[in-house]
């Protein structure tokens, strides 16, 4: 199955000349959807993201709330945007919103009628099979793999993803490795600047620094 799908950890914070040139590959009008895990922080870094997009030659994006005053037309009309992108936020809100109204199906067909979906850290992670990974950032290991089932996301793809790979000290690298001793399947971890490009589930490139967990091992950097 085709997925036109591209997971960054901070895009366009730091730009990533590859995606980029998949959206020019995909978008016909370059018309892009802005969504934000809530939507007081979204409004209020929206200005400043529009700023970043057009800096990079993308000068349609448009917001589109999908926490306190979601527009259930504008949801429903998915398939007038190009490129569908899920900022930075966090994780578990994002996740709240997405399963409140329902989005997945919706994303899924916009995908199927050739869309694109990009998304930035928190945004990203709402595509992979967990987001517990966030949650070990302040919570116990053990809490976070007992509690790992109740925190599925969409599952788009087969892997879990640790965006900021270069802003982590080493302990907490550490943990992630043992963390992946106990899930069922690959973490991914990027860096600022870096994303993972999916061509279909299974077939994907890696553009920037990025490493790679599996039952409890390091296996590339």
């Amino acid at each position: 199955m085709l997925l036109n799908l591209a997971l960054t950890a901070n895009l366009p914070g730091t730009p990533n000349e590859a995606v980029f040139a998949r959206i020019r590959a995909t978008a016909r009008h370059r018309r892009i959807a802005w969504i934000s895990a809530a939507t007081r922080l979204g409004l209020k870094y929206f200005s400043r993201a529009r700023v970043r997009w057009e800096a990079c030659g993308f000068t349609d994006l448009e917001f589109c709330d999908i926490d306190q005053a979601p527009d259930d037309r504008q949801l429903s009309e998915l398939d007038r945007y190009d490129v569908i992108y899920f900022s930075g936020g966090d994780p578990l809100a994002f996740r709240r919103n997405i399963v409140q109204h329902r989005l997945g199906p919706r994303l899924k067909d916009f995908l199927k009628g050739g869309g694109l979906i990009v998304g930035a850290s928190g945004g990203s992670l709402q595509f992979t099979k967990n987001v517990s990974l966030y949650r070990l950032e302040t919570m116990a290991l053990d809490k976070v793999v007992g509690e790992h089932a109740a925190f599925g996301g969409l599952g788009f793809v087969d892997y879990e993803l640790l965006p900021h790979l270069n802003r982590f000290e080493p302990q907490f690298i550490e943990t992630v490795r043992r963390y992946s001793e106990w899930v069922p399947h690959d973490i991914i971890g990027v860096a600022d600047g870096a994303a993972v490009i999916h061509q279909s589930v299974d077939r994907y490139s890696i553009d920037g620094r990025s490493i790679t967990f599996r039952n409890g091992k390091i296996l590339s950097a």
